[in-house]
């Protein structure tokens, strides 16, 4: 039985009202440090230990279908576990060894460091996070959600102002802070759960085999770090700007992206059509979700528009958080991000609706192709024709314009579409 929209309604409010602590620590972060190298630093490093969350992705698109044939079997969810941390693990370490040889700025390394010790923890949380939807403890998942927002905030205002760490390392509470909330929401979430996991005893000889699936999960690994690579080599791009141009790319799309975070239920869409057997039940979902989203999108996106322009003389004036060159700027970027979004949230749905029909060939050549279409013209947009941060944003536009529209014609236009059992 497919989750209920009801609590996918519920969901999307709850995030809309979370992402307020987040906005709250953004404006914070830019109140107390600006526009400078050490918020470069760490979403520089942010957008390196992303690779590390791509095995979030990995294992909810590979194994999701058979994570739900086997909720309740405490010995699957247990070895299964094991094999995801082991895993996480050995990616942490390959970022970290990475980072040291080839990263110079300390302090980047330092973020990398605390984000790779809070990334294994997110990955155990999202582990629990999927489990509980098969399982229908709503409750538990949106009390994860507010939780870890009102404690991020909460910790980086304890942390700074206890004088914890001296003015040179002070950057540090930046990322500390998402460590710390993560560990405490997963200890208040999961550790009943989790509890009761650690004490089932493995049976002798039990064990899954995910060999067979090597070459999946290869595909699925290559695609994400493509996916994921857009970003970073997006950073890479801009970072070759100049000094801030990373911050104001970030703060720019911070509210837009804002919407989409808080209208992120691609977990609920792809846990209801893992329960579904037919491409009419899957296609009725994917609409009513999309129109779901679409319709607290516009609300948001609009009310985001007169929220900005009214906010002008405050946030340059009063509070003097940035310059008015630097806020034209970022309307600039924000803009352009209202208008991208929408392409990301329904790329969003189209991505799993590829693993659900065992497509994963096309979307590995369409992910290659987005990529090194990214790559060229992030260079033709932003150096040779001069647009500068608007050159790396149009780039991003295009290549999820081609995403979707490409992804239209092999779901909706394909008579023969299947989808696996």
């Amino acid at each position: 039985m497919a989750l209920g929209f009801d609590f996918l309604t519920k969901e999307i409010l709850v995030k809309i009202g979370v992402k307020f602590f987040g906005i709250a620590r953004t404006f914070y972060l830019l109140f107390f440090f600006g526009i400078s190298s050490v918020l470069d630093d760490f979403y520089f490093a942010n957008s390196i230990v992303g690779l590390i969350l791509l095995i979030n992705i990995l294992f909810e698109t590979t194994f999701s279908r058979r994570i739900f044939e086997n909720k309740n079997n405490f010995q699957f969810l247990k070895r299964f576990r094991k094999n995801l941390n082991k895993l996480s693990i050995c990616l942490t370490g390959v970022v970290l060894i990475f980072s040291v040889f080839f990263i110079e700025d300390k302090s980047i390394i330092y973020h990398v460091v605390i984000l790779a010790l809070w990334s294994i923890v997110n990955i155990n949380s999202y582990y629990f996070l999927l489990i509980f939807r098969f399982l229908a403890k709503n409750k538990e998942i949106l009390r994860y959600y507010f939780l870890v927002a009102f404690l991020g905030l909460l910790f980086l205002f304890v942390i700074i102002y206890a004088d914890v760490f001296s003015k040179e390392n002070l950057f540090i509470a930046i990322s500390l802070s998402i460590l710390l909330s993560e560990c405490v929401t997963f200890l208040i979430v999961f550790s009943k759960y989790n509890y009761k996991m650690i004490r089932i005893k493995q049976q002798s000889g039990f064990k899954i085999d995910i060999s067979k699936d090597m070459i999946e999960i290869f595909k699925v690994l290559v695609i994400l770090i493509l996916v994921s690579l857009i970003d970073v080599t997006d950073k890479t791009f801009l970072s070759y700007l100049g000094e801030g141009k990373i911050t104001y790319y970030t703060y720019g799309l911070y509210a837009p992206l804002t919407i989409r975070q808080a209208l992120d239920i691609k977990s609920n869409f792809f846990a209801q059509i893992n329960q579904l057997n037919t491409t009419k039940e899957i296609n009725k979902v994917f609409f009513v979700t999309l129109k779901r989203i679409m319709f607290f999108f516009v609300i948001a996106a609009v009310t985001l528009v007169i929220l900005f322009e009214s906010l002008e003389k405050i946030i340059i004036v009063d509070f003097e958080l940035v310059s008015k060159e630097g806020y034209d700027i970022i309307r600039g970027i924000i803009y352009i991000g209202v208008i991208i979004t929408p392409y990301y949230m329904i790329w969003d749905l189209f991505y799993r609706f590829y693993y659900r029909t065992d497509l994963v060939n096309k979307l590995l050549l369409l992910t290659l192709a987005g990529f090194m279409i990214n790559l060229i013209l992030n260079y033709s947009l932003s150096v040779l024709f001069g647009l500068d941060i608007y050159g790396i944003l149009v780039s991003t536009l295009l290549v999820f314009i081609l995403y979707n529209t490409i992804s239209y014609y092999v779901f909706f236009r394909n008579p023969n579409l299947k989808i696996s059992k």
